[in-house]
């Protein structure tokens, strides 16, 4: 059956598809077989919308390009972030989810700056002093003050020029930066606790 005045069809038994749900709070890989299709003016299937089992949230797949949406976000949950790291750490990966790759890369360089004052850097810094702050105070582990450019020189192409951010801009940016905050937050709190 289909939607009255749509090329909608009603949920019913389609392909299954395994995919990781594209919802911020859920996140899980999942596998499902029930869903809507979308018939195209041919009568060909041209988008299908999957339920997630577990949050219970729809995932639009688009037959012809090939997009999921929401698409998953990049990066992974840290423990034991300050709330405002933890705050921006989760709108960067947000960003990224909703294909926002320079606004990731943006809240990258923001982030960066959060991490360094949090550990002791001054306020009102140019970026660059909180990236060599983060550097000659051993925040960032040894041998990666070449990722630190990188983000330094991502977030300035971001900020000051006229290019727009691709994914794997932002794989990079957030690639190191998760490292940064396991490196900083994570890892110690774990060790902390066995201490305790």
């Amino acid at each position: 059956m289909i939607y009255q005045g749509s090329n909608w069809n009603n949920i019913h038994n389609i392909s299954t598809r395994s995919y990781k749900c594209g919802y911020s709070g859920c996140g899980r890989e999942v596998s499902s077989e029930k869903g809507l299709t979308h018939l195209n003016q041919f009568g060909s299937i041209d988008g299908v919308i999957y339920e997630c089992p577990n949050c219970r949230r729809p995932t639009f797949f688009d037959t012809t390009s090939r997009e999921q949406t929401p698409s998953v976000a990049i990066g992974n949950d840290i423990k034991n972030l300050p709330s405002e790291i933890e705050e921006l750490w989760r709108e960067m990966r947000n960003a990224t989810g909703q294909r926002a790759y320079t606004s990731a890369v943006l809240a990258g360089r923001k982030l960066l700056m959060h991490i360094a004052v949090e550990q002791g850097a001054g306020p009102n810094l140019e970026f660059v002093k909180y990236v060599d702050y983060l550097v000659d105070n051993h925040f960032a582990p040894p041998n990666s003050k070449s990722w630190v450019d990188q983000i330094r020189k991502h977030g300035n192409e971001a900020n000051h020029e006229i290019v727009i951010k691709t994914i794997d801009d932002a794989l990079e940016v957030l690639t190191f930066l998760e490292m940064l905050l396991r490196f900083i937050y994570e890892f110690p709190a774990k060790v902390d606790k066995k201490i305790a």
